[in-house]
């Protein structure tokens, strides 16, 4: 078989390889900014015919494909499925739908990234790029490169803007106050989610799915097991539903401790309630509050009768946090408290709260070093000391005429 050749072809300032597969196919890729960049991938193509590796790719669209994909994925949570669509059908779809599979390039991403840099923070950047190279290349799901439509990455070694980690300022206590009495004017359901999320941090998905027997009224604590979350629906009117489920991962079930005020709340609620072991927080017709429209509904006219702005409930979270940190909790409480997957979720989103810790370890070192010089100034002295009594004892020498 004679040797492919190829060529690089140059349309509307853009270049284009174009080739035969081992059965004589013409085939075109496209996107390419440079004609050295045109040049590599050709001569990719060609190695791998010439050494009988080459694998046609199947035509599919980038649309078409990811579509599929989502449909397939059943092992995540749905909210995580329904960030991933909402993700795909704002971002990816609108950039790439048309593209073939195998079309995708290193540059049409390169550029893709430098667009969405312009509109957007670098975060949701980084999070739409890991989508897409989840969909391309993962190692789970049945990805583009897995079903042959792909060969190789190209998201690999595209530059992604530098992510601006925010440090939390937590809110102080006459705020969260503030926020407490405004809730109480506007009603007992939303005083009672204020007040009992400023005493534990809870995660709004959680405490919307806590049932009065996830109390421990004896140990006064909260078993946080459950959680509200996205899933299919099986009714086609509506593409997601949120139903109760487990919390974010198995480190978020926890035991909370519950301080006797928010026990002495907890309990009033009970008394009144016509399920005692039902949920605490649920709409006046008895059906579970929707989070789509829990900032909307429930806090947002809060912060707005306390004359406050820019605060979300979440913030709730890291006030209580923060309090924990102020008492002289260690990072380990305080981690499984909040049911953070590892402590260093911890330390990453709070360490700067953390500035008695750096001082006392420290302090501490400093302590050590100096009782490890002061016992090792001690060994040498005594070293010291033998060293040279021996060297006396061998240095005397018997007296003339002297009997021994």
């Amino acid at each position: 078989m004679s040797r492919q050749r190829g060529a690089i072809v140059r349309k509307h300032q853009r270049y284009f390889v174009k080739y035969r597969t081992p059965e004589g196919k013409q085939k075109w890729e496209s996107g390419f900014d440079t004609k050295a960049q045109a040049q590599a991938r050709l001569n990719e193509l060609l190695q791998e015919i010439n050494q009988g590796v080459y694998i046609e790719p199947k035509t599919m669209t980038f649309g078409e494909f990811a579509e599929e994909w989502l449909e397939s994925r059943s092992s995540i949570r749905g909210s995580t499925l329904s960030a991933y669509a909402s993700i795909l059908r704002q971002r990816l779809i609108p950039f790439f739908g048309k593209t073939h599979l195998s079309e995708i390039s290193f540059e049409q991403v390169r550029r893709f990234v430098g667009e969405l840099s312009a509109e957007v923070s670098p975060k949701t950047v980084h999070n739409t790029l890991i989508l897409l190279r989840v969909i391309l290349t993962g190692k789970r799901g049945a990805s583009a490169i897995k079903r042959g439509f792909l060969r190789s990455d190209p998201t690999k070694g595209v530059e992604l803007p530098s992510r601006l980690h925010r440090k939390i300022r937590p809110l102080s206590v006459e705020t969260v106050w503030k926020l407490i009495d405004a809730a109480e004017e506007l009603g007992e359901l939303r005083r009672s989610l204020v007040f009992l999320d400023a005493y534990t941090g809870l995660r709004r998905n959680e405490i919307l799915a806590l049932h009065f027997s996830d109390i421990d009224w004896r140990s006064h604590e909260l078993l946080v097991q459950r959680a509200i979350s996205k899933r299919v629906s099986d009714d086609a009117a509506r593409k997601w539903i949120w139903v109760l489920g487990p919390p974010k991962s198995a480190k978020s079930i926890r035991r909370v401790a519950l301080p006797e005020d928010v026990s002495d709340l907890l309990a009033r609620l009970r008394r009144k309630a016509q399920d005692k072991e039902g949920l605490i927080f649920r709409r006046n017709d008895g059906s579970m509050i929707d989070p789509d429209y829990f900032d909307e509904w429930l806090f947002a006219p809060v912060v707005k009768r306390a004359e406050l702005s820019g605060i979300r409930f979440h913030d709730l979270r890291h006030f209580f946090a923060s309090m924990l940190i102020a008492q002289g909790e260690s990072p380990k409480y305080v981690c499984d408290q909040l049911g953070h997957a590892t402590i260093q979720i911890t330390f990453d989103t709070y360490g700067h709260l953390f500035p008695q810790s750096r001082k006392e370890a420290a302090a501490k070192l400093q302590d050590a070093m100096r009782q490890g010089k002061d016992k090792a100034n001690g060994r040498s002295l005594v070293e010291g000391s033998n060293k040279t009594g021996a060297k006396r004892f061998r240095s005397r020498k018997p007296e003339s005429g002297g009997n021994d």
